[in-house]
């Protein structure tokens, strides 16, 4: 088998699972394939197009920012995800193959393994629609909520995520953590095994997340909290302290799980840590959080 090709395998049938639109390419930024939640911000069905190579595809769907500038492609999100390997967002203005021109919200994400290294990335993307800034219309009131770690969606997302090296966490539509994978292990000072699902209010109690002037960050504004509840992406930096007692800064981008039937089925969230800006236990960026020496109140209070 070639190299990378369960992973893309696994991500397109994950893709064409979810009611979100994705883009996959390879690490040459051809485009592989694009699922039936793209095709109407595409202007066309994937039967019909098939793979096309990265110059034609990026002259097709040129981007463009809030003054009609063209954006170069260093500085996509599909490109920046696989130049620097590590998640980008952005928005952008987009013209379909239909001819007609939409403002899209655009996370992008490496697909990196450790069999296979760098094998290509994941666009994910929404067409910006006005919202409120609590839409109660977009809070799952239960009757569309998937309640079932057993949906397919998971369990393909699950398989997907225990193969990347990008620390991947899964909300499910209740609040719950349902999983994160091996890579995250590292982030969060234990294995999922040790915890088992937990609310995420709980899990917030635990970690204490601020932001960088040290102030707490409310669960509600946690970027899974927003994807989950408000059915859009998320992107935020904070700082938080593992169950090993190391402080560290974040960048978290998050985005609504929806599968078929468009079925709430929870949140996913990406996290990266900072490569260059690590802080040291002690910073005063942390006044509030506990330190090193609460590390087994912290961990007994998750396992409880």
């Amino acid at each position: 088998m070639s190299h990378g090709k369960i992973e893309i395998v696994l991500m397109r049938q994950l893709a064409s699972y979810l009611a979100v639109p994705i883009l996959m390419v390879n690490r040459n930024l051809d485009l592989l394939f694009f699922n039936e939640s793209a095709e109407p911000i595409l202007g066309r069905r994937f039967e019909e197009t098939g793979e096309i190579h990265r110059g034609e595809w990026t002259r097709l769907f040129q981007p463009a920012d809030a003054n009609g500038a063209s954006i170069p492609r260093e500085e996509q999100p599909l490109t920046l995800a696989i130049e620097r390997q590590e998640p980008s967002n952005r928005r952008f203005w987009v013209t379909g193959l239909d001819g007609v021109a939409r403002v899209i919200e655009g996370v992008a994400f490496p697909l990196e393994t450790r069999e296979s290294g760098l094998i290509g990335a994941a666009g994910i993307f929404w067409e910006v629609r006005e919202r409120a800034e609590t839409p109660s219309s977009l809070i799952p009131d239960g009757s569309g909520l998937s309640h079932s770690h057993h949906d397919v969606e998971v369990i393909l997302l699950r398989r997907l995520a225990d193969r990347l090296l990008m620390p991947v966490f899964v909300e499910d539509a209740e609040g719950r953590l349902l999983f994160y994978n091996p890579a995250a292990e590292p982030l969060i000072g234990c294995p999922f095994a040790q915890l088992g699902p937990v609310q995420l209010r709980d899990w917030d109690d635990a970690f204490q997340a601020t932001d960088e002037n040290g102030s707490r960050i409310k669960v509600e504004d946690h970027p899974l909290s927003i994807a989950r509840l408000r059915q859009q992406p998320s992107y935020r930096r904070f700082l938080y302290q593992g169950l090993d007692g190391v402080k560290r800064r974040v960048d978290a981008t998050a985005f609504p799980l929806v599968g078929q039937c468009n079925r709430h089925l929870g949140a996913v969230g990406i996290f990266w840590e900072g490569r260059h800006e690590d802080y040291a236990v002690g910073d005063a960026r942390f006044a509030g959080v506990s330190g090193p020496g609460d590390d087994a109140i912290r961990r007994q209070h998750l396992l409880r």
